[in-house]
Formats: structure tokens, sequence, C-alpha cells
């Protein structure tokens, strides 16, 4: 555990700056903490890099079992009541939703001649919940981190 204490202290340190960094933004921008963390990360980590090695078992920790952890209580927090006061239409229309995603992404990213974990990727933040999405597949799937980033970049883009 000591060895992950200083990627888990970067992982706080940088959360908590975008997290900061999206509150001063003028609200109708509609930014933020996820995409802000994943550029002052990749930032740090390039600013740095001898401290890549020494970081590296906390920020495994972080961006795999804390990362979905945290989808899971952002799910959690979306009761299904709230659900319902938008109408009992709009279950199986996001049901709907969801699976012509993934079902479909990924084929029109293999016509496009990309990575089926890419495409993977893109079809979970693009049908799920975005950036976080991505984030929690990723290490399921085995995606490298030229992968995420591409992924990232489309979903925070588009």
């Amino acid at each position: 555990m000591r060895a992950k204490l200083p990627g888990i202290a970067a992982a706080v340190t940088v959360a908590g700056g975008a997290a900061g960094a999206a509150a001063s933004l003028p609200p109708e921008w509609h930014v933020s903490a996820i995409p802000l963390s994943i550029a002052f990360g990749a930032a740090a980590g390039n600013a740095v890099p001898k401290m890549r090695e020494v970081l590296k078992p906390g920020v495994k920790l972080c961006s795999s079992t804390v990362l979905r952890a945290g989808v899971v209580c952002v799910g959690a927090k979306l009761s299904a009541a709230q659900v319902l006061s938008l109408g009992w239409t709009t279950i199986p229309a996001a049901a709907a939703a969801v699976t012509v995603g993934i079902a479909t992404i990924p084929k029109i990213a293999s016509m496009a001649g990309l990575p089926p974990r890419l495409g993977a990727l893109i079809a979970a933040g693009t049908s799920v919940c975005g950036v976080t999405a991505i984030g929690a597949v990723a290490p399921a799937i085995g995606a490298t981190q030229a992968e995420v980033a591409v992924a990232v970049g489309n979903v925070v883009a588009y």
C-alpha cells in the first residue's frame, strides 16, 4: 500500500485541482472536472516523466478500482423516482438508445478501419456515460493508453 500512496496523492491533487478549475468556469461552458482531470493528469505526467514509475501503482489503482466505484456511486444517486418522473417511456427509450449505440458504434468503427478496442471504448463512452464509462471499460478490455486517449477525445469533443 505504501508504494501506492504517491500515485493516490497525485490523483487526488489532480482531481481536486480539476474540480476547482471546473467550478470557476462560467456555467454556460458546461465543462466538468472529468475532462479537466484527464488533461491535467496528462500534462503533469508529461511535465515530470521521471515521476511516472513512482506514481504508476497508485494511479493504476485510482484509474481502475476507485474509478469503477465512482461509476457505481454516480449511478446510485439517480433514483428510480427521478427516472420515472420523466415518464414511464424513459426507461425503454434509454435502454434502446444504449443498446443501439453499443451494437452499432463498434461496427461503424470497424468499417472506418479503427481497432476493435477503440470501437468498444467509443461505444461505451457515447452510449453510456462518457469519459467515466471509457475509464471503466478500458481495463476490462486491455485498452492501450493511446486508445483511451482517442476515445476520450472523441467523446469530449462531440
